[in-house]
């Protein structure tokens, strides 16, 4: 039947990445939003995020109910990074992902800092919850 086609493709894991990418390009300072690390550092400050998903609750009939989402950002600059990483925890806080922890790597005359955010997206509304 159509409606248990429908109920299904509700409680598909729905994917982050695009909202993390459209937040992140928001932060007018970043020259670099990629999921690869580029093959030349000539754009900079860069950041390259990575996620991963984890199921967080099933539903009754064994769906994906929530998703617990990990996303995580190495920012790379010549100079300092603490304006930019405020930048991307409060756009990242807008679509509810909360900043969990930020650690610094920094590398002779390569700034590095790494944020780590978390969030549950509830599949069906699409709300993001902690």
């Amino acid at each position: 039947s159509c409606e248990g086609r429908t109920e299904e493709t509700m409680t598909e894991r729905y994917n982050i990445k695009s909202d993390i990418v459209a937040q992140l390009k928001k932060v007018a300072e970043l020259k670099l939003v990629s999921a690869e690390y580029p093959n030349t550092w000539s754009n900079m400050p860069a950041a390259i995020y990575s996620t991963k998903a984890k199921p967080h609750k099933k539903d009754i009939s064994d769906k994906e109910a929530l998703t617990e989402w990990t996303v995580k950002i190495d920012l790379y600059g010549n100079k300092s990074l603490s304006t930019i990483q405020s930048e991307i925890i409060k756009v990242l806080k807008e679509i509810g992902f909360k900043n969990t922890a930020s650690d610094d790597g920094n590398q002779d005359a390569l700034k590095r800092s790494i944020l780590t955010f978390r969030g549950v997206v509830d599949n069906r509304t699409l709300f993001v919850y902690q």
